[in-house]
């Protein structure tokens, strides 16, 4: 009995296996491409910095005004013969000399009194007793009592500020003179002024600026004299403000030579001695 031995089923299946070649599909490589461009990132506009403090606008720089000479004026209006030595207040002042034992105990005259000044005239008014008739302050020191009511009161003269001011507005300074009446303020009417009694005014004026002058009329009623200097008589000096002081026979102006047109001396043959006086000087 011959027996067949058995070949097993998986060799012929693995000849089989071996005889076929299984091809497997190689991945195709993409053709190169180029990178794409790069992408600027967005631009962000600058932050404008903010101060910390707000620059403050200077205000525009004026220029100053033009200074005025000294000089003697003189002019005639309405049969009154007016001398003034007129000047800038940023060069000049007016130094108040009072004379403390009373008219004359110091100086005769505006001229003795104004020794080594440019120019003097008398100063205020004065009661019998020769103390002055308002309040004075020379160089410093303070004479006198405030005339709160009168009207030979009612206007004060810094004279080393230069201007003009009235009982309420004035401030203290260490060359002061009250006096008055006010014949011209702010280029207005002054009422009340008396029509009466012509006769030599002594007076200071003022532009309202940096023009400044002491004065001198030969006659004339106080309100004449107002309405005379509203009308403006000295060429090129515009008065705004004009302020009374002692008249008549206390009536004295003295120039010296150093002031162009000066070597004058106007007062009355019959001159009173007075209190105090108002001497230009430089600054």
């Amino acid at each position: 009995m011959t027996f067949r031995r058995k070949i097993p089923l998986f060799f012929p299946l693995i000849a089989l296996l071996g005889s076929c070649s299984v091809s497997i599909p190689r991945a195709q490589t993409p053709a190169p491409t180029e990178p794409p461009a790069p992408v600027a990132p967005p631009v962000t506009p600058p932050k404008t910095a903010i101060p910390a403090v707000t620059p403050k606008i200077s205000p525009p720089t004026l220029s100053p005004s033009p200074k005025h000479p000294l000089k003697v004026r003189s002019a005639s209006l309405n049969s009154t013969a007016f001398t003034a030595v007129t000047f800038d207040r940023r060069d000049f002042f007016l130094k108040v000399i009072d004379q403390k034992g009373g008219p004359g105990s110091q100086f005769d005259n505006a001229e003795a009194a104004g020794k080594g000044s440019l120019a003097t005239i008398n100063g205020s008014f004065f009661n019998p007793d020769g103390s002055p008739l308002g309040l004075v302050i020379a160089g410093g020191e303070s004479r006198g009592a405030f005339n709160s009511s009168s009207f030979l009161g009612s206007g004060i003269l810094d004279g080393k500020a230069l201007t003009l001011a009235t009982r309420k507005t004035y401030q203290k300074s260490s060359e002061l003179l009250q006096a008055g009446p006010r014949l011209v303020w702010d280029g207005k009417v002054v009422t009340g002024l008396s029509t009466n009694n012509d006769r030599p005014r002594s007076f200071v004026i003022w532009d309202g600026a940096d023009h400044f002058g002491i004065a001198y009329a030969d006659t004339a009623t106080l309100q004449g004299l107002s309405n005379n200097l509203r009308s403006q008589p000295l060429k090129g000096f515009n008065i705004k403000y004009a302020l009374n002081l002692d008249g008549g026979t206390s009536c004295d102006l003295w120039i010296s030579h150093s002031v162009p047109g000066g070597g004058i001396a106007k007062n009355s043959f019959f001159l009173k001695k007075a209190r105090n006086y108002l001497a230009l000087r430089k600054r």
